[in-house]
This record gives C-alpha cells, structure tokens and sequence, in this order.
C-alpha cells in the first residue's frame, strides 16, 4: 500500500476497523467520541475531504496521520504497514537488505508477555470506569507487545480467535484479526454487549448471571459473527446491552429481524438517560458517595 492509496480509504472505515462508529452525523461530518481518549460528548469529526479534526486538542490530518497518532508518532513506513493490515491488504513484499545501509525499520507488531494486571496505570484506568481489581483480573489480561523498536502495554480482552482487543486510557485497538467474544455457558439464555467495559460492568453490578452465555461484539461491524453465533448457540432468549444510541438502536433492530424466532429483550431502558451501561454504572458510583 503506497500513500495515496492509505489517503483513498475513507476514514469511516477506517475507524470502523478500529472499532469506533459513529455517534452522530451533521451533512458530510461524522461525529466520534476521540479515539485518542475516553469522553462521553463527540469532539472528533471527519468530513467530505477525507481529514479528521479533534477539537478537544486542535490535531488535525488524514488517514496516516491518524494512524501514526495512534501508534504514538510512528514512521510513515509503519502507518502503511499497519493501514493494509486494518484494511485486509497485503503489505508489500520487503525489499532485499542493501550492503552498508541500515536496514529499514520493522513494522511487524510482536506480543511479547500476556500475564496478570500488573500496571498500576492500566488498574487505575478501569477503575475510573467503576471496574474492581478483582473483576479486571479474572477476565482481562496484560498485554506487552513489541512495534518495530518500541514496546508498548495494554490492557487486553481475548477475543475468540486468540487474539486481543487492547485498551489504555488513550488508545483504542486490536493485536490480530478482530472478532466477538464468546463467554460460553450451558445455556441457551444470552447477554450481548458492544465492548469489554460493559461486560464487566454487568458482572459487576450483577446483571449477568453466573448461568448465562456473553458475547462481546468488540466491534459493531461484528454484526453477521453474532447472528452466526446466535444461531450455533440455539439461543433461545437474548438480553441486549447496547449502547444507547442510533448505532445500538439500529443494531438492535437488525439482530432481530435478521433472527425473528429469537426472544429478543432491549436492556437500554435501563440506562435510558445515558450512553451506554457502563455511563450509567458511573452516575450510580457518583450518588452513593
């Protein structure tokens, strides 16, 4: 993938492989809650010409720019590299080691350790969303990993081709082919969630029971993978956790038109007044203090 090409792909989809949608769309801008941060009001927004522009900071720039943002200010060469792969192109070939010159930069992503929540920053970041020590490391791990010549530490969410969602209070991202999350168990009864921080606030909050089969989505592009899965599973009864929003909403109706002999539940009125489960986990945490 040259420049030009990584400049084409429209920056929705980009996102979208990334794991961000949309929350709101005013004529050709679409609205993004940052993916440089969490926040619950959008401040990032692209546009018809392809560039993206966070007001929150004043950054601004297209698809590569973007990309090297997100792996903290990498070459072009890497945010290339990482581009093809997000899109499902095939990185170019690499190109033969000339004598007496340095050889160019790696850009293979490389897991160096998966072990225990250690880091006090990645524990102190999911217990700013409401998340326990204790229910982070039952079901969460850390994830050190090597990009060219950097290393790098995140908290990450397994997923069910092995590979991992990974998060920290600044980024966003994926280590290998992104997938749902299946939490299996022996029944038919099934809870589905967008992303990790709900799950665990569920479990938290005690919304899930200890009976009940879990699927992360990890994405909402993962749409097709949960109807499949539904349908493996023979679910009989699904509870939905989405987000509350246009997204969750036409998520929602598509999951049940797509299986309409499943007993869907919308668990959003739940948190009505808010974005998602964990936003309203939050707000109840606020009030008890």
């Amino acid at each position: 993938m040259n420049i030009q090409q990584a400049k084409a792909i429209p920056l929705a989809d980009l996102l979208n492989q990334l794991g961000h949608v949309p929350a709101r769309q005013t004529g050709s801008d679409i609205w993004y809650c940052s993916p440089f941060r969490n926040e619950q009001t959008p401040s990032f927004k692209t546009n018809s010409d392809n560039k993206w522009y966070d007001f929150a900071t004043g950054e601004h720039g297209d698809g590569i720019d973007l990309v090297q943002r997100l792996l903290n200010q990498s070459s072009v060469a890497e945010a290339l590299a990482e581009i093809a792969r997000l899109m499902g192109q095939p990185r170019p070939e690499p190109k033969p080691a000339v004598p007496r010159r340095e050889k160019p930069e790696s850009s293979t992503t490389v897991i160096t350790s998966e072990g225990p929540l250690i880091s006090r920053s990645l524990r102190g970041y999911l217990r700013s969303r409401g998340i326990s020590d204790h229910v982070a490391r039952l079901h969460l791990k850390e994830v050190r990993y090597r990009r060219g010549d950097r290393n790098f530490f995140a908290i990450g969410f397994a997923n069910d081709l092995g590979n991992y969602e990974i998060s920290t209070q600044h980024f966003k991202g994926s280590l290998g082919s992104k997938t749902i999350t299946t939490v299996a168990r022996s029944t038919s009864d099934v809870a589905v969630f967008e992303g990790f921080t709900d799950y665990l606030t569920a479990i938290t909050r005690g919304l899930l029971k200890d009976s009940q089969t879990a699927i992360v989505m990890n994405s909402t592009a993962m749409k097709d993978q949960v109807v499949t899965k539904l349908s493996e599973l023979r679910a009989d009864r699904v509870l939905l956790w989405l987000d509350n929003d246009e997204t969750g909403r036409r998520l929602a109706g598509e999951l049940t038109e797509a299986l309409p002999d499943v007993d869907f539940h919308d668990q959003s009125n739940l948190y009505a007044d808010f974005d998602d489960l964990n936003a309203y986990h939050m707000a109840m945490l606020s009030r008890q203090k």
